[in-house]
């Protein structure tokens, strides 16, 4: 039997350096140009690994292939040499874009933050698989015609081997999950305080979890200060009631996975710790409601 792989302390130091690298460089963009630029990276990604599929399986850039990198790359291709060189296209394509299309977030100084957290998305992890499947199916039999970069992106944003769930899905039901993970950040003050909670924040929570307040209000939310158990009581909840279905066919680990890694996620996570400590515990400051507070975070740039 072989032994499960555990990373050694030097791997771990590395990772441990990165992700509060990662962390830091995340709090210098307000999240609406973050998630832009998070977004536009997919799509870069996928046009340089359907480049990379072709030029390894041909040797070179096709004719075709040159026409199109030279419409969507303005400025790339200033040596047609280039195209003869498959292994070192790719490479030069791949350094095209960030020193072009992610131009600002390199300056700016949050494009490893970009990187770091694109690559543990689940949607980089499909163009990788992708695209290695590509390579392989490809080098067996060469095919009459490739696909167009369009056409491959649909099915690489669809492909998913272990047939666990769509990629689709599976990226509609991260995001709902990241949005209820939110909603306890933004609890956790409250929480932690041992005052009983505001009837404007009793009175959201019962919107949004209808039921919840009832079943659980002597242990859960009369201010008791056990917060870390009255987070677990919340979450336990908000998954046995809206999130049945991926529990029910066994993938709710891979959204747990990728909510954790999930940049806004880990943004509001950031600046929940810095409001916990500048928030003020008079009972008589009115607390901000949950758009509020998540509009403030998703502004909130850090140093």
């Amino acid at each position: 039997m072989k032994r499960k792989w555990q990373p050694t302390k030097l791997e771990r130091r590395v990772q441990g350096i990165a992700l509060r690298g990662a962390k830091k460089q995340l709090m210098r963009v307000p999240w609406d140009r973050f998630h832009k630029a998070y977004e536009d990276y997919f799509r870069w990604e996928a046009l340089g690994l359907w480049v990379r599929a072709i030029v390894a399986t041909e040797g070179s850039a096709p004719s075709w292939l040159s026409a199109t990198l030279k419409q969507c790359c303005p400025g790339f291709i200033l040596n047609e040499a280039l195209l003869n060189e498959s292994g070192l296209l790719a490479f030069r394509l791949h350094e095209w874009i960030h020193n072009q299309v992610l131009e600002c977030a390199r300056q700016e100084g949050w494009l490893d933050a970009l990187m770091f957290y694109g690559v543990r998305d689940f949607r980089s992890q499909s163009n990788w698989a992708y695209s290695e499947h590509c390579e392989q199916e490809w080098h067996r039999r060469r095919p009459a015609s490739y696909p167009k970069f369009e056409e491959w992106l649909s099915l690489a944003r669809n492909y998913n081997p272990d047939q666990e769930t769509s990629v689709a899905n599976l990226g509609d039901v991260v995001e709902q999950y990241v949005d209820w993970k939110i909603l306890a950040c933004w609890l956790e003050p409250l929480l932690r305080a041992k005052i009983e909670l505001p009837t404007a924040v009793t009175n959201e929570l019962e919107r949004r979890c209808p039921g919840f307040l009832g079943a659980n209000s002597s242990a859960c939310m009369k201010g008791s200060g056990e917060q870390g158990k009255t987070q677990r009581c919340l979450m336990a909840w908000i998954e046995d009631h809206f999130f049945c279905e991926p529990k029910k066919e066994g993938w709710f680990d891979i959204v747990r996975k990728q909510a954790r890694t999930h940049p806004r996620y880990v943004r509001m996570e950031q600046y929940s710790k810095w409001w916990k400590k500048s928030w003020p515990r008079d009972p008589m400051v009115v607390y901000p409601s949950f758009d509020q507070w998540r509009h403030t975070a998703e502004d909130y740039v850090g140093d």
